[in-house]
């Protein structure tokens, strides 16, 4: 299996508002605060998260897969149609390494793996 589990982000300038959203609204768990983005449970391999964002644009989401070897995935991805690669960056405080991208219509994608053996099973 490529990908284990699937995040996907809303940006929200009022993180508190997204916060109770999630939790007061749609009655989700929180399993993982990161400070500027909070992950909800949906179910075992789904999840939703909100991100702070100064400047949401309305429907802004990054849709992230988690996967076991984002060097593999980084290099099958780089030869077909994707725009806008970064580099897989070392993301120190969460911990996980990443890559992100888009489609041709500008859909946000990243490609996520978590370094820490708790998030690893919880992803």
């Amino acid at each position: 299996m490529r990908y284990s589990s699937n995040i996907v982000f809303l940006y929200y300038k009022d993180l508190e508002y997204g916060k109770n959203f999630m939790t007061k609204v749609l009655d989700l768990e929180e399993v993982m605060d990161q400070g500027f983005a909070v992950v909800y449970k949906i179910n075992e391999t789904a999840f939703i998260g909100v991100v702070q964002s100064s400047e949401p644009k309305p429907g802004d989401t990054l849709v992230s897969l988690n996967t076991e070897n984002v060097d593999a995935e980084y290099k099958r991805l780089q030869k077909l149609p994707i725009f806008e690669s970064t580099d897989i960056k070392f993301m120190e405080h969460i911990p996980l390494r990443s890559f992100f991208f888009n489609d041709y219509e500008g859909h946000k994608f990243e490609v996520q793996e978590f370094q820490k053996e708790e998030d690893k099973q919880m992803f």
